[in-house]
């Protein structure tokens, strides 16, 4: 039984029999609180509605999933491109460092495909409301990286903090490994299987679209903690069996005594004798943190039970009981606690929608859920109703000899009828089915700009010209309107790819003890990240470069930068795709050339000097319009025009 006076003031030390229940103690807190809030019903719900199955009594309904539609245009919307930003040097010591780990955070970001990433957390953003991801060093290739996290393997402690990572006084981590696996990489014997199905929301399964088969086909998911679904006979195979990892990240404040002995010196800086002649020497005692910056991560299993004392339940064991590993040990600590992960759980998450009490959010079904299903209905009942017109009930006198099993064994043979009664002029009719109400379309489409209204959706943000607009300036307010009211969502996507800079920038500042090179203005620059370790830096996204910039935004902003001659007439005709725009610039040209050279005659130039120029100049390609313009000052050579 654990002990009742550890507390997280005061945390079993790291070699103490209490040290796994008391984590696995810090889990239940998190995971009955997660429960409390309902939480893993409300993500396997909106789940099972982008999946398009909103209830149970919904199988077998034709689904028009406008949810699902409205979160994969979301998500494209919002990573449409790689988010810009840059590295600022909050030292000011101006050497252009800065410049260094901006290029090598641009590289690192497609190496890492960073990119793909963010798609991944945008959706379980939308889906679920909410997006984790953990950052971490990866020791193999030797570069920083991020586990974007299931939120059904997610366990804060209760709270809501505004910055989990500094604020929240432990956090945990669920996933599955294979025991094998994991009793080699930690060393350890005795790991008991444990699927974790329902914890770790492996029910999401149940609702994919039915792909036949039994249960002895086996499905692989990208979701690294959905169980494989394996043959009944092979279930207990060691050689596949899977455990459950749960990390705890805990504050630990703890400290131990260090005592050191120093010499006395006097004034002079001589040492002082005793009587005997001997060195004084003076005991110093200090206390120092056991974790230096306060955080540590402690990793258990379940172990299996003792069978000849017949244990019906396993405790847990101790995998690994570590101080925080994105600090480098062998760095001076006045050099470790400049960098981004000193003091931080590997933890930052992002909101679809705030709900303001705590750090989970809400997603767009919380909304328009409801709407969903009664769409879903009414679609429903509209293709029914059309089988019905196609093919509507046949009315059959009864006694007239012909039954219920003949008419049924002749479609299913023939596909046709051919009704023969003994009776004459016996009923046998089809029914008449009535004519859909009036108002069913329209109850359809209100209902539709309903859940458009209330997802704040725009046809220009479709791709659609609203009806009545077809001005281009127009267009593009729209879709800048919808834009704004999705900034919220966009400054969420900003702020992730700020923090997971941050991070790589610190654990470069860490680890990076292998020289790497990268391209600087041209130039191969080298550089090693621990170089960096001491110095402050910060790293800003610009607001929305996430997002998608059309063609006809580029086209306004070119109009208006052209009138506030920011460019000049090329950047203008490039920008708007212009017809033969190498050309125009030509003719244009030629124009304002015979304009200059009247003014030059008239002020004394002599004509026959004027038409010579005006001969060398109108040489095609000559002009402005030429795209293949050296920039090393000799003379290009013709390309054709005017």
């Amino acid at each position: 039984m654990l002990n009742k006076d550890w507390s997280l003031q005061k945390i079993p030390p790291k070699g103490n029999k209490d040290v796994a229940d008391f984590a696995f103690e810090l889990f239940e807190i998190a995971r009955l609180e997660k429960e409390r809030l309902q939480k893993p019903e409300e993500f396997m719900n909106n789940y099972a509605l982008y999946r398009g199955k909103t209830n149970s009594k919904s199988h077998g309904r034709t689904p028009v999933n406008l949810y699902f539609a409205n979160i994969e245009r979301t998500v494209s919307n919002i990573t449409a491109r790689a988010p810009v930003g840059e590295v600022v040097d909050l030292d000011g010591i101006g050497d252009d460092s800065e410049k260094v780990l901006s290029m090598a955070l641009q590289k690192w970001w497609k190496d890492t495909k960073q990119r793909e990433k963010g798609r991944h957390s945008a959706r379980s953003m939308e889906i679920y409301g909410i997006t984790v991801e953990k950052p971490y060093y990866n020791k193999e290739l030797e570069t920083p990286d991020i586990i974007v996290s299931d939120p059904f393997g997610f366990f804060p402690a209760p709270g809501n903090w505004d910055d989990i990572a500094v604020e929240a006084p432990f956090i945990c981590y669920a996933s599955l490994d294979f025991v094998g696996k994991t009793e080699a990489e930690f060393e350890v014997k005795g790991v008991a299987a444990e699927e974790a199905y329902e914890l770790l929301g492996g029910a999401r399964e149940k609702q994919s679209a039915s792909v036949g088969g039994t249960r002895e086909s086996v499905r692989h998911y990208v979701d690294p903690v959905t169980p494989v679904l394996l043959k009944d006979s092979d279930a207990t195979d060691g050689k596949v069996e899977r455990c459950l990892i749960i990390e705890v990240w805990v504050r630990d404040l703890s400290t131990r005594t260090i005592t050191e002995e120093k010499e006395i010196f006097d004034n002079a800086g001589n040492p002082v004798l005793d009587e005997t002649g001997e060195l004084v020497i003076e005991k110093i005692t200090t206390k120092q943190p056991v974790y230096p910056d306060g955080i540590r991560k402690i990793t258990i299993t379940q172990a299996k039970g003792d069978t000849k004392k017949k244990k019906t339940t396993s405790a847990y064991m101790v995998l690994d009981d570590c101080a925080n590993p994105n600090i480098n040990p062998n760095l001076k600590v006045e050099l470790a606690e400049t960098t981004h992960p000193w003091g931080r759980f590997p933890c930052y998450y992002a909101n679809s929608y705030k709900d303001l009490i705590s750090v989970w959010g809400f997603s767009a079904a919380e909304q328009v859920g409801d709407l969903v299903t009664k769409i879903n209905l009414i679609v429903s009942k509209l293709v029914n109703y059309v089988l019905n017109v196609m093919s509507p009930p046949l009315i059959v006198q009864k006694n007239c000899g012909i039954s219920r099993a003949q008419i049924e064994e002749q479609l299913e043979k023939t596909g046709r009828l051919i009704l023969m009664p003994t009776i004459p002029n016996a009923r046998i009719e089809f029914m008449q089915i009535p004519n859909l109400p009036s108002t069913f379309f329209n109850v359809l489409d209100l209902i539709v700009k309903f859940f458009d209204r209330i997802y704040q959706i725009e046809d220009a943000d479709r791709g659609q010209a609203p009806n009545g607009v077809i001005a281009a300036s127009a267009i593009v307010a729209l879709q800048e309107r919808n834009q704004v009211m999705m900034q919220s969502k966009t400054s969420s996507m900003d702020m992730l790819a700020e923090e997971k800079s941050k991070w790589a920038i610190g654990l470069w500042q860490n680890f990076g003890v292998e020289p790497q090179s990268v391209e600087v203005n041209g130039d191969q620059t080298p550089y090693l990240g621990v170089e960096f370790a001491g110095r402050h830096f910060n790293y800003v996204v610009e607001a929305g470069s996430s997002m998608p910039r059309t063609t006809l935004q580029l086209q306004e902003m070119a109009k208006w930068l052209y009138e506030v001659k920011a460019i000049g007439q090329r950047g203008l005709l490039e920008a708007v795709n212009w017809p033969d725009w190498k050309n125009e610039i030509e003719r244009t040209a030629e124009n304002q050339l015979d304009q200059a050279l009247q003014i030059l005659i008239e002020s004394g130039l002599p004509e026959e000097t004027a038409i010579q120029l005006r001969e060398h100049l109108m040489v095609p390609g000559q002009g402005p319009g030429d795209a293949k313009k050296s920039g090393t000052g000799k003379q290009r050579q013709p390309t054709g025009g005017a």
